[in-house]
């Protein structure tokens, strides 16, 4: 099973239809979509949007049984009408062309907590936000180690989370995490994540306070983050 969180900025000057017409073209033919999926062998699929400081963002979470070039191999070559209707649109809203190699490192997910208590899906929450240059082997090696602690499968329960997924991306600007919630409320883990004060959730933030610049501050809940599609919801 392959996680992946993929941030694709919003192109200045679109619109919220133009934000939210690869979803509302996938719920209009729902066959389509899943054949789309099959072939790339995608078993979940999720889609947010979020307001930032730095413009719009479409964060994708995606669960595969392929790896991230072949996943995005398949929708690139066009097979179905859907296919070809999601790499133009991509390009056209998002202006990245899916249908090229992607430019820089490939996507790379550095952190996969999941509770294997939990079998049941949940509601998800994505969101992504810049790292400080330089910082992307410290924020690999705490990852791993914090996301194998103990205190991260006990922080998380607390509030009914049962998976988080980081993944690092790289765009012109620079590196950007995107990560991925998924638990009863993640919205509301969230937040209360922000004023813990149990010393493994005040040390995730101070560390986070030394992987992000300034103006990205993890002492307050991620805001500007709506839902624009699920593919459980479209099975249902």
């Amino acid at each position: 099973m392959n996680r992946v969180a993929l941030p694709f900025p919003v192109l200045p000057g679109k619109s919220e239809a133009d934000i939210r017409s690869i979803a509302e073209r996938f719920k209009a033919d729902p066959e389509g979509y899943f054949a789309s999926r099959r072939r790339a062998g995608v078993t979940l699929e999720r889609a947010y949007w979020q307001h930032t400081p730095m413009g719009d963002f479409v964060i994708g979470y995606v669960e595969s049984e392929r790896s991230v070039p072949e996943v995005l191999g398949a929708w690139a070559e066009g097979a179905t009408e859907i296919d070809h209707f999601f790499a133009a649109t991509v390009k056209e809203v998002h202006g990245v062309d899916i249908t090229e190699p992607l430019p820089g490192p490939l996507p790379e997910t550095v952190g996969e907590w999941s509770d294997p208590a939990v079998s049941e899906r949940r509601r998800g929450m994505a969101f992504c936000a810049p790292l400080i240059p330089g910082q992307e082997d410290r924020g690999r090696a705490w990852t791993r180690e914090t996301f194998a602690s103990p205190g991260m499968t006990s922080s998380r329960r607390e509030w009914g989370q049962n998976l988080e997924v980081v993944t690092l991306s790289y765009s012109p600007e620079g590196p950007v995490a995107a990560v991925y919630l998924e638990g009863d409320d993640p919205f509301e883990g969230n937040r209360r994540f922000t004023f813990s004060d149990d010393p493994f959730n005040v040390r995730f933030r101070e560390e986070l306070s030394t992987l992000f610049p300034p103006f990205v501050d993890f002492s307050q809940p991620v805001a500007g983050v709506t839902e624009i599609f699920d593919s459980l919801a479209l099975r249902a």
